[in-house]
């Protein structure tokens, strides 16, 4: 069995995702408290570490001491977002970062493959600086990974999901054991989507989740729908409210557990209402009979930790990919074996 570490696991997206593919993950780092409750709680026979990453010691872990054949990652992506501030690695967010290929080098032995996700904004700004920064310091550590190996994948394209969800996605080969980087990407399926697969508009939903009629939101989404009609997503922005393309659910983001303005709405058969945590985990691929939110956990932190997660169909058809495309031949200690 392949082994696998997640460091930034939020969620754990990138754990269902291996797990799907029979990867078991053996180590787990995540620094908030109610994501951390949320992995111990699905993923019982991970250690689960809950620090900062800057506080990682290889040494002190046994499950790090081995031999890893995948290591993910999805590294803050704020510092590198159009809807921040865009400061890049001179934000502290973004040298977190740099803490990838630190715990690389001190494993024991390396992990064969790293699995990195972040925002398309850190592949195309500034011509590509930013990510150059990323594909020298893996290369550093020892890594095959060019601009080929960095990809912006939508799981609208990829998933069986109706959420446009752009983000990059960046695989490395370490050279120890393999002679070049053979990963391929899956390739977009060009098909059109049924929203309401994963929306359910004839079901009365909790009553928390409905506008008073009166609310200036609710107004404001009635409006759009007397133009646009009521097939499809309303998003509630700062001032207004935006119509959504038919059949698309548009990114979700960690700000809804906030009450951001990007929380996704519609108009059922009972009233204004936004999506609820199980509609939002199905958007991002998620069953409810293999992953569950533990007592105790708030909406609010479900919310976030919906948002800032990766889709799963993505990371788990990635994680095929690697085992396809990569494990076929491992260079070990200079032979090469078949795996």
């Amino acid at each position: 069995m392949y082994r696998h570490v997640a460091l930034f696991a939020g969620l754990g997206g990138f754990v269902l995702a291996a797990k799907r593919n029979g990867i078991e993950t053996v180590f787990i780092n995540e620094m908030e408290e109610a994501c951390c409750v949320t992995l111990s709680h699905n993923f019982p026979e991970s250690t689960v570490y809950m620090k900062d990453v800057r506080e990682l010691k290889p040494a002190d872990f046994p499950e790090l001491n081995q031999e890893i054949d995948i290591l993910s990652g999805g590294f803050p992506c704020q510092s590198f977002s159009v809807a921040g501030e865009n400061l890049g690695f001179d934000d502290e967010r973004g040298k977190l970062f740099f803490e990838i290929p630190r715990i690389c080098g001190e494993m024991v032995t390396p992990p064969k493959v790293l699995l990195l996700e972040n925002v398309p904004n850190l592949k195309s700004f500034d011509g590509g600086a930013r990510l150059r920064v990323v594909i020298n310091e893996l290369r550093r550590a020892g890594y095959w990974v060019n601009i080929n190996n960095a990809e912006i994948l939508d799981s609208y394209e990829i998933g069986n999901t109706a959420q446009r969800r752009e983000r990059l996605f960046i695989v490395a080969t370490h050279s120890r054991y393999f002679k070049k980087n053979k990963f391929v990407f899956p390739v977009a399926k060009k098909t059109k989507k049924n929203l309401w697969k994963y929306v359910n508009k004839e079901k009365r939903n909790e009553p928390r989740l409905y506008l008073d009629e009166e609310n200036k939101y609710a107004r404001m989404i009635r409006r759009n729908a007397e133009a646009d009609g009521t097939n499809r997503l309303f998003q509630i922005r700062r001032v207004d409210a935006r119509s959504c393309p038919e059949n698309v659910c548009p990114t979700l983001t960690a700000n809804m557990g906030g009450g951001g303005h990007n929380v996704p709405f519609l108009i059922d058969d009972f009233g204004v209402r936004r999506l609820s945590v199980e509609e939002l985990m199905r958007l991002q691929c998620i069953d409810s009979s293999e992953f569950e939110f533990p007592v105790g956990i708030s909406e609010s932190s479900k919310l976030s930790m919906i948002g800032n997660a990766i889709c799963t169909d993505v990371a788990e058809q990635i994680f095929k990919n690697i085992i396809n495309t990569i494990f076929e031949e491992e260079n070990v200690k200079g032979e090469m074996v078949l795996s």
